[in-house]
């Protein structure tokens, strides 16, 4: 009994004794893990609150956006009432004014026959929508070149990376001379050149970053020959039909569920601007192709079961992305919004070592995009030189002349070239001087700083061809540009077609602010749970990408085919808004049922 009672006792008496044990030296284990939940807690929070504040200012953009598409109307002045390079021009003719009954009845029916489509395509599968929306862009893009039918084209930058390209490829290596028809050489063979053609050692000692987007015109010249338009076209079309099923994954990993893939699909099955893309004999969809491509890819890295092939991931996306900015300069916006993205995913898992690789991967990317210009000087024996500092864009962003838009093209910055004798630290220095200049006037006058700003984004933004149309029939048609070309392009078919492309726009607009808003509350109300990596790495990314192309093209030159990339970058965000008011609509309709039913 007293063993029993004494085991008791010995028992009764270890319990608080192992209790005040713990207490005096916790595990230290627990605590640590305790404090790196708490950790990951907070960057977590961190992250998703950056992501917030980046959604709004988003939706501040959309939503100036929305309103210069309702009140402004711009189009292009012609010269005459025919098709072809001869009527068109850049100039803009911009109408203010309140939005009128019609356009915003335009506006609800567009919206209402889009949702009926979309209930429609929603019942089928998301693989066999794809498929057909994939079949469908290419099969219009491939009819509307073949429609066109153009031979030669007459964008100033096109003919000399043309020439360029035909230079290289015929192995014609004098051409690329200094002395290659100077403006006081009268010879036969520099007579027969077009006038707005310089000599290509000219041309990249303007641009020596244009060496990039030639090599895209040898490849195609390589294969088609140097001056086949069409097939420059052609492989302009694939691209785009490749940037599609981009947006479609991005669109996926955003949150898109069958009634979103069926918006998305109809949105870019009925946007005419991204299907006369092609006819723009310019790397600008085939860069932006790449670049979006190469995003994907990077997205693909944070679902790797593996270090190391997320790694692979991240270096691959970005090599693809430095290949798409070798095309188009001004892409590189794209690769550091792929890297804002990473920085607000790396800040809420705290795996920094994925951080490390995605700066080393850009900086390898980033070289990447110098080596064209050392291959061309390579081969030509030349040395172009700096060519103009970036400043110099600013300035044409900024500057305002008699007869054109704000901040589209003027011959600024040649006249200073010239003037300076190519010196890129006066060049820079006469830039400067003049956008400090502009900025303090704009600073003692803000009323015609409104003005000025209001008209070029306008041009770039409410535009609703975004200079699609011109760029169709900017050179010589096989047939003339006879039948649909000049049905679409003159007299009432394009004012109808331009009546059809201005509702759509600001539809687009007022879906992709009700997407963004949408998603915005979403973020913020599912705080508590964590967002997926590739989730949260796509919808930065968009935002990103998006806001970064709106501040670019504020100051940069202005051109609507400049801004139609970051616009397409729109659709995902509206397919999103267009099934965020499905939902609200079903739930409407079922709660008005259920009170029928309990009635």
């Amino acid at each position: 009994m007293s063993r029993t009672a004494n085991g008791t006792e010995g028992s009764t008496a270890t319990i608080p004794q192992a209790h005040h044990q713990a207490a005096a030296h916790p595990n230290p284990a627990a605590g640590h893990q305790g404090a790196q939940r708490g950790a990951r807690t907070i960057c977590a929070a961190i992250s998703r609150w950056l992501l917030t504040i980046a959604m709004g200012f988003e939706a501040a953009v959309v939503a100036l956006l929305l309103v210069l598409s309702l009140i402004f109307t711009c189009v292009f002045k012609r010269r005459n009432e025919g098709v072809g390079s001869a009527s068109v021009t850049e100039l803009v003719n911009p109408h203010l004014g309140a939005p009128s009954f019609a356009f915003i009845c335009g506006c609800v029916v567009l919206v209402a026959m889009l949702m009926l489509i979309v209930y429609g395509v929603a019942r089928v599968k998301q693989r066999n929508t794809l498929l057909f929306l994939l079949a469908f862009v290419t099969i219009v893009q491939v009819l509307w070149i073949a429609a066109a039918a153009l031979t030669t084209y007459n964008y100033p930058d096109s003919q000399s990376l043309i020439d360029g390209a035909d230079a290289l490829l015929s192995g014609d290596i004098a051409r690329y001379s200094p002395d290659f028809c100077l403006p006081t050489d009268q010879s036969e063979l520099c007579a027969a050149r077009p006038h707005a053609v310089p000599s290509p050692h000219a041309y990249f000692s303007y641009y020596p970053f244009q060496t990039g987007p030639m090599l895209w015109y040898v490849f195609a010249g390589a294969i088609f020959g140097s001056h086949n338009i069409i097939a420059f076209q052609i492989l302009n079309a694939f691209a785009i039909t490749g940037l599609v099923a981009a947006l479609w994954r991005l669109g996926t990993l955003i949150g898109l569920d069958d009634a979103g893939h069926a918006a998305l699909a109809t949105l870019l099955a009925t946007c005419v601007p991204l299907l006369m893309f092609a006819t723009f004999v310019y790397p600008n969809a085939v860069g932006f192709s790449i670049t979006v491509t190469g995003v994907v890819l990077i997205t693909q890295a944070f679902r790797a079961q593996h270090t190391w092939s997320c790694i692979l991931m991240l270096v691959a996306g970005f090599l693809v992305c430095g290949i798409g900015v070798i095309l188009k300069s001004t892409f590189i916006i794209l690769m550091l919004a792929a890297i804002i993205g990473i920085v607000l995913v790396v800040i809420a898992n705290r795996k920094w070592w994925q951080g490390a690789a995605a700066i080393v991967s850009f900086g390898a990317a980033y070289m990447l995009t110098k080596l064209p210009l050392r291959v061309i000087e390579h081969i030509t024996h030349q040395d172009f030189g700096k060519g103009m500092p970036m400043l110099s864009w600013i300035t044409l962003g900024l500057n305002e002349r008699e007869g054109t838009m704000p901040g589209w093209w003027t011959g600024i910055p040649l006249h200073t070239f010239h003037q300076t004798h190519g010196d890129y630290e006066q060049q820079s220095q006469v830039a400067k001087d003049f956008v400090m200049e502009r900025m303090q006037h704009f600073t003692h006058n803000p009323g015609e700083a409104m003005d000025f700003f209001s008209e070029k984004l306008a041009s770039e933004w409410a535009e609703p061809t975004f200079m699609t149309s011109v760029y169709s029939q900017l050179g010589s048609s096989a047939h003339g540009f006879t039948g649909l070309p000049e049905w679409l392009l003159s007299g009432t078919g394009a004012a109808r077609l331009t009546t059809y492309e201005n509702v759509s726009q600001t539809v687009l607009y007022a879906l992709a602010l009700t997407g963004v808003i949408a998603m915005l509350i979403s973020v913020v109300r599912s705080a508590a749970r964590p967002m997926e990596d590739a989730t949260a790495f796509a919808r930065t990314f968009l935002c990103a990408a998006f806001l970064g192309g709106f501040l670019c093209y504020l100051f940069w030159e202005a051109k609507g085919i400049y801004t139609l990339p970051f616009y397409l970058l729109l659709f995902p965000l509206a397919a999103y808004g267009m099934q965020t008011i499905m939902r609200a609509t079903h739930q409407g309709v079922a709660r008005i049922r259920g009170r029928r039913e309990q009635a």
